[in-house]
């Protein structure tokens, strides 16, 4: 027993608190915010409900009527589109949750039967719900190597960031080696990773580690208790993630810098041993980093689209993204973080080195049960047909049967075209929609001349549904359509294919990528694409390679590429200026990547020659932002991008540098003199100088002279 307090607390505080506590329902659970806002939903959901029959929701749920529950279950079916069993279980499994929040007691084992038994029968009868469990695909090793190479090779669409294309490059590689769940991935903070140096005791070799502390958790308990995952250096640094941490946590300088005040670089990191008479090396990160998120989101600021400092990765994002890469890569099947999830249990659980034990910790799991319900293949991956006949099994094509790449078609439609999105447009449902919307759109113009100018009024609020109404059924209509067209060449495709082979046509329908046909917006992600294409055929790497792909890698996570709208106006030709001053250079030039003269100093820029300059620009009108032209880290086409008139100019201004700081000189493509001797301290002098000597007006209240 510790030792008494100096100023113990009287009887009269304990007695109000007595009162205090015994007058409130106490919830036994503290529950995960996510579930939180499930729990909450599901109180409005059935606070719909007894509205409409006119009831009082509390004092029903604390009366546990059983025919209410499975009334209320039969209400969500007559009311919201349930098509599965399990998702109706998912509504009735926040039932329990919300009475243990309300009544601070748990529900009667007896309800809980009954309404299971209901869901099960009559429920899914009478609304031919659908009892079957859905497929569940595995990601093994194979399919990895596809999405990778869509990731780093073939992907052409484009992240707000290319950090983001990094960071979800190193959350996969985790995700597959420690079988977590997503949400847990997210929460790593810099505070759980230790890098380091480790001697291996028996044969004195050196190797760097990355060792990662999982604190996320379904269980509260086991948050007290978290588990630590290591990883070595992989031979193909796209499968090693101590080369990806190194490379994220460079780009926000996250290493304590060493006495003499040096920078500890992924290239010092990379080299480092271990001195005689210690087992390891430290790699020290920053104590002011410890409580920062390891993967963050992208913010909009004045200097364009920058990583957040603190806020972490939603998974909204993270899920959007891998499924988009799923559909890029070729998978037919949705691509989910729980494919890499299930295919790392099975492969521990087949491993004849791994035990139950060792899986069931690595898992988070209670028991085996729950990874032979929920996780393991349903697909056999065994030789059975060799074992009854004694035969040699084929093991490596029974398991390339169960691979998600069986069924990857490059032809396969990923998108609907122009034209028949043209056709949903004109639809009568969707006709109704928008003629609707734009009938208010031209009362509320006529009434407050803005549309801005009407927020609060109910007719804004209509406006605002029914443009939400109109998105909502346009974007189901293509949905279903795209789902039509995939499943009728789903049907038909096999037979040509079959015909062709009959017919002698043996010709291969997989593109081959080649250096002709590559294009990339910034030079590091050509030569982390061309590295990858590399490493399929050798599994060596040196170290410098090494040093360079790391180094790629954080630059390429300073990098971000803005999604320019398309005008249907003929736009003016591109102001792109080709450099030829190195043999890298020469190389970019030749996949078509073209290099823009924002990557020299601003100095250097502002103080060339005009005449130098004006040979190698488009003559014309230039409605170009003097702003994006100063910003290195924008792409070729984005910085130079010509806009068609001031007034999109104006309006990318407003959007993009809000809160304008000013450069030290004048970015403009074609310097004055009077360019290059300027420092502009204010920001209005800036756009000042802008208007009155180039004639570009990026702002209102421009002062001209």
């Amino acid at each position: 027993m510790g030792r008494k307090k100096d100023k113990p607390l009287d009887g009269e505080y304990y007695n109000s608190r007595f009162e205090e506590v015994g007058s409130r329902q106490v919830s036994l659970y503290k529950y995960a915010d996510d579930t939180e806002d499930a729990i909450t939903r599901m109180e409005q959901f059935w606070n719909g409900y007894c509205a409409q029959v006119q009831i009082d929701p509390y004092d029903t749920l604390g009366g546990l009527v059983q025919g209410r529950f499975t009334n209320f279950l039969h209400w969500m079916c007559n009311n919201y589109k349930v098509q599965k069993v399990g998702s109706i279980e998912i509504y009735w499994r926040r039932i329990p949750q919300l009475f243990i929040k309300l009544e601070g007691r748990r529900m009667d084992p007896a309800v809980l039967s009954h309404v299971h038994d209901y869901i099960h029968g009559p429920l899914a009868e009478e609304h031919g719900l659908d009892d079957r469990e859905p497929e569940k695909p595995l990601l093994d090793v194979e399919d990895f190597w596809e999405v990778l190479q869509c990731h780093w090779v073939t992907d052409t669409n484009k992240f707000p960031h290319e950090r983001q294309r990094v960071q979800l490059a190193t959350i996969l590689l985790i995700a597959a080696y420690t079988t977590s769940r997503p949400h847990s991935l997210l929460e790593i903070r810099y505070g759980d990773v230790e890098l380091f140096v480790q001697r291996d005791s028996k044969t004195g070799e050196v190797g760097l580690m990355v060792q990662i502390q999982l604190k996320k958790t379904k269980s509260r308990r086991k948050q007290r208790d978290p588990k630590r995952f290591s990883f070595t250096v992989d031979d193909n640094p796209f499968f090693c993630p101590p080369s990806h941490f190194i490379a994220i946590a460079y780009d926000v300088d996250a290493f304590e810098r060493l006495p003499d005040g040096s920078v500890v670089t992924p290239q010092r990191i990379l080299a480092m041993g271990v001195r005689p008479g210690l087992k390891s090396q430290r790699v020290p990160i920053k104590s002011k980093l410890a409580d920062v998120p390891v993967f963050r989101c992208h913010v909009q600021t004045s200097k364009g689209v920058e990583t957040s400092p603190l806020t972490r990765l939603p998974y909204t994002n993270f899920n959007r993204w891998l499924k988009r890469l799923g559909v890029e890569t070729g998978f037919p099947k949705v691509l989910t973080a729980y494919c890499l999830r299930r295919a790392s249990g099975n492969a521990i659980n087949d491993d004849p080195k791994a035990n139950e034990p060792t899986r069931m910790l690595a898992m988070d799991h209670m028991n085996s049960a729950i990874f032979q319900r929920n996780y393991l293949s349903r697909m056999i991956r065994y030789d059975i047909q060799a074992a009854y006949r004694g035969t040699d099994p084929r093991t490596d094509l029974i398991q390339a049967a169960s691979r998600m790449s069986r069924l990857m078609d490059p032809r396969r439609p990923k998108k609907l075209t122009d034209k028949q999105k043209e056709e949903i447009k004109r639809e009568p449902a969707i006709q109704e929609l928008r003629s609707q919307s734009e009938k208010l759109y031209c009362e509320i113009r006529d009434k407050f001349t803005f549309i801005y100018r009407a927020k609060g009024q109910p007719m804004h609020d209509q406006y605002q549904r029914l443009r939400l109404d109109t998105y909502s059924a346009i974007r189901a209509r293509e949905r279903a359509i795209l789902v039509d067209v995939q499943q009728t060449y789903d049907a038909m495709v096999p037979l040509q294919d079959m015909q062709e082979q009959i017919n002698g046509n043996t010709q291969s329908i997989v593109t081959q990528l080649t250096h002709d046909v590559l294009q990339y917006g910034f030079a590091e992600r050509f030569r982390i694409a061309n590295a990858f294409l590399a490493s399929r055929s050798h599994t060596g790497y040196k170290m410098a390679d090494r040093v360079v792909f790391v180094d790629d890698l954080a630059h390429l996570c300073r990098r971000y590429e803005t999604q320019v709208a398309v005008r249907k106006r003929k736009r003016s030709p591109s102001n792109e200026i080709k450099v030829e001053s190195s043999e890298s250079e020469g190389e970019l030039e030749a996949v078509g990547f073209i290099i823009s003269r924002s990557e020299e100093p601003i100095a250097k820029r502002t103080r060339s020659c005009e005449s130098s300059l004006k040979s190698d620009l488009v003559k014309g009108k230039f409605f170009q932002c003097l702003i994006c032209i100063g910003r290195a880290e924008l792409s070729g086409d984005e910085h130079l991008h010509n806009y068609g008139s001031k007034y999109s100019l104006k309006r990318h201004f407003h959007r993009r540098h809000p809160k304008f700081e000013v450069n030290s000189y004048c970015c403009h493509p074609r310097p004055l003199l009077e360019c290059g001797k300027v420092i502009f301290e204010v920001g209005t002098d800036f756009l000042n100088h802008a208007a009155r000597v180039h004639g570009i007006v990026m702002h209102e209240r421009t002062w001209l002279e």
